[in-house]
């Protein structure tokens, strides 16, 4: 079995026609279908069932296409790599990031980046940290943005940024004079929250835990502009970083004891292939940060 036939399965399957696989394919319909029954044979597996009005795929022809697109993307990566890995003034460079962090800092990094390598196209995934974790591991992403905890230990990383995890309230809270908080301090308290695909509330879950907290929880969402203004409302407390609270004159940033820092890394696959436009722009990103400080300590340089 090679690769062709395997993108015949996959024509066959998504259009759930012959025909016009065939067509799509540009080849004879005896000729596929011929090419299908060697993979059925070769297989021992029935992947395909005709109907009167269109072609069904079996359990099995669903279980070879889903591994097929895998290895149609393993193969597209590949080739990406290596064209790009011998030119780093054009192509492309896809980068994953969280949308509470990239939003406020990648557009800078992009604009200094661009002026350098004006020929590079980047794209930018923005997604929470579960999503952007497997898009490095799918290889969907050449790069991605990920917070230490999310960090896999197999991949390589470069740190380009850090900021404190802060209790936000409004001005007239009860908490608001306090210099810090404990978990304690959020047993019943009245609270809008991150889903639980996002750091922050896996933060929160970890501290409530600790000490057997049960905040209320008003509303919860995965869209951070939504949770920075239910907070400035009133709507209850929030856990955001530093760097975007304080950008908001309606709210009180209380830090946590022990304070919770984000550590944010570039991370790659071990086996992943860097382009020179990939390695440009670690680089890049690293000096960037070196020289905008975030949170409480200035960005430190990993080694690759």
């Amino acid at each position: 079995m090679d690769v062709r036939a395997l993108r015949y399965v996959e024509a066959v399957s998504r259009l759930g026609s012959f025909t016009k696989a065939a067509s799509e394919l540009h080849i004879a319909q005896p000729a596929l279908s011929i090419a299908i029954k060697k993979v059925e044979d070769e297989l021992r597996v029935r992947l395909f069932i005709r109907q009167t009005k269109k072609v069904v795929t079996t359990p099995e022809g669903a279980t070879l296409v889903a591994r097929a697109k895998r290895i149609f993307q393993e193969f597209s990566a590949l080739y990406r790599e290596f064209d790009a890995a011998n030119d780093q003034q054009s192509g492309e460079l896809r980068v994953g990031l969280p949308p509470n962090f990239g939003v406020d800092y990648f557009p800078s990094l992009l604009a200094g980046y661009n002026r350098a390598y004006p020929g590079i196209r980047v794209i930018a995934n923005t997604s929470n940290a579960s999503e952007t974790r497997r898009q490095i591991e799918d290889g969907i992403v050449d790069l991605g943005l990920v917070e230490s905890r999310f960090v896999a230990k197999h991949w390589k990383r470069a740190e380009v940024g850090q900021d404190e995890i802060v209790l936000c309230v409004t001005r007239d809270h009860p908490l608001a004079k306090k210099r810090s908080v404990t978990g304690r301090d959020l047993d019943q308290l009245a609270m809008v929250v991150f889903d639980k695909a996002y750091v922050q509330r896996d933060i929160l879950d970890k501290r409530c835990e600790e000490c057997g907290a049960h905040p209320k929880i008003i509303l919860q969402s995965n869209f951070v502009p939504l949770v920075s203004r239910a907070a400035s409302e009133g709507l209850g407390a929030a856990t955001l970083r530093r760097e975007i609270a304080e950008k908001n004159p309606s709210l009180v940033s209380i830090s946590f004891d022990p304070v919770e820092m984000f550590r944010f890394y570039l991370c790659w696959r071990d086996d992943h292939l860097l382009s020179r436009a990939s390695k440009a722009f670690i680089e890049y990103a690293r000096d960037f940060y070196s020289q905008n400080k975030i949170g409480n300590e200035r960005s430190k340089r990993v080694s690759t």
